[in-house]
């Protein structure tokens, strides 16, 4: 009995620690996967960073300064606000294929729960590395409104909650039973695709191989286009709304570097997926040179379409009549076309151009208005 009962704590215990080494290769993907990203973001907003880090415990500490009632609401929705990396990671984290592998094994609820309590803790690490570092900055700055135990209380109370949060979005998707994964039946589809149409027109292949996946099952990168070209048109309007002074420069900024990294991260997505339909159409009676060309031109489409609405915003300013405004735009639309068009064999090139182009957009930006 003893025996049964070693070799149950030791599976437990492996299932543990290949949930956590799981999730652990995850995040070291997803860090490698945002590199460039995280290099152009550390060269033009270093200082903002910083400043966002050193106060990222402001919010908990001061809501804790209020009475119990309207404190555990606002320390409940801070707690929410902040488990949101972790739902989205949670792909990263337990992958499809893992979650319908798991779902067959004999994990007693207890040890499910010991692991997913391990991601994600995991997960909040990080969160709490920052809120220490940055309660020690608030102690030491002793803001008048500052009570300092109920401000660790607060900053305690909601990194808890945080944690419970994580733990229940991941024990939600490590316990449910899913259908095999969408990537392994991918390929089988796009080749069914590509052989019923062996006359294709290049844009409905394209629908079919770059677009659809795109949306489908576990793939963000449909969402994640839709929220930076969301985003890059609210700077944009913005940007030709408000008065003149710093708000005007710095919405200037943001617009270049939404519309500059809405066609880096889209012209990667579609490389991606190009790399992984390369095997599969080899064999195929199509040329898939065209097609590749075709979707990286796509790629460039919605930052394109932010130039158009600026264009339009900007048009009733008189902001394009003089030599700076012309200038923008033609920079503006040869920054996209310029990035899908670059080859990436080395990605500190990559980076620089990214940077030259944002830094370019934002130099002549700042001389439209008069």
């Amino acid at each position: 009995m003893f025996y049964f009962l070693r070799i149950g704590i030791r599976l437990a215990n492996d299932y543990v620690t290949f949930r956590f080494r799981l999730a652990r290769h995850g995040l070291h993907a997803f860090v490698a996967s945002l590199k460039s990203t995280a290099e152009i973001t550390l060269v033009l907003g270093a200082n903002v960073l910083l400043g966002l880090f050193a106060l990222s415990a402001f919010p908990p500490m001061y809501a804790a300064q209020l009475p119990w009632w309207q404190a555990l609401p606002l320390l409940g929705a801070h707690a929410l606000l902040m488990t949101v990396p972790a739902a989205l990671l949670r792909k990263r984290v337990l992958p499809h294929s893992v979650v319908h592998w798991a779902h067959r094994l004999p994990v007693p609820p207890r040890v499910q729960l010991r692991a997913d309590a391990a991601v994600a803790g995991l997960l909040a690490g990080p969160l709490a590395l920052l809120y220490a570092v940055s309660t020690v900055v608030l102690l030491m700055e002793g803001p008048p409104w500052l009570a300092p135990a109920r401000g660790i209380a607060g900053t305690v109370l909601s990194l808890t909650l945080t944690y419970a949060f994580s733990i229940a979005v991941l024990a939600l998707r490590s316990r449910r039973a899913s259908t095999p994964p969408y990537r392994q039946r991918g390929a089988p589809q796009a080749q069914a695709y590509a052989v019923r149409a062996l006359r294709p027109r290049l844009p409905q292949l394209w629908l079919r191989l770059f677009w659809l996946p795109f949306w489908r099952a576990e793939n963000v990168v449909g969402w994640q286009q839709s929220a930076l070209l969301g985003a890059a048109l609210v700077s944009a309007w913005a940007w030709m709304q408000v008065p003149a002074g710093v708000a005007r420069g710095a919405l200037a900024f943001l617009t270049a570097i939404l519309m500059v990294l809405l066609t880096d991260r889209g012209d990667k997505a579609v490389r991606e997926q190009a790399a992984l339909l390369a095997p599969v159409l080899a064999p195929l009676p199509l040329r898939p040179a065209p097609l590749f060309a075709l979707a990286r031109a796509f790629a460039a489409l919605p930052a394109l379409l932010v130039v158009a609405a600026v264009a339009v915003l900007g048009a009733p300013l008189g902001l394009w009549a003089g030599t700076a405004g012309r200038v923008w735009l033609a920079l503006a639309c040869a920054a996209p076309l310029v990035l899908v068009a670059t080859p990436l064999r080395d990605q500190r090139v990559r980076v620089a151009l990214v940077f030259i182009d944002i830094l370019l957009l934002t130099a002549v930006g700042s001389e439209l208005w008069p």
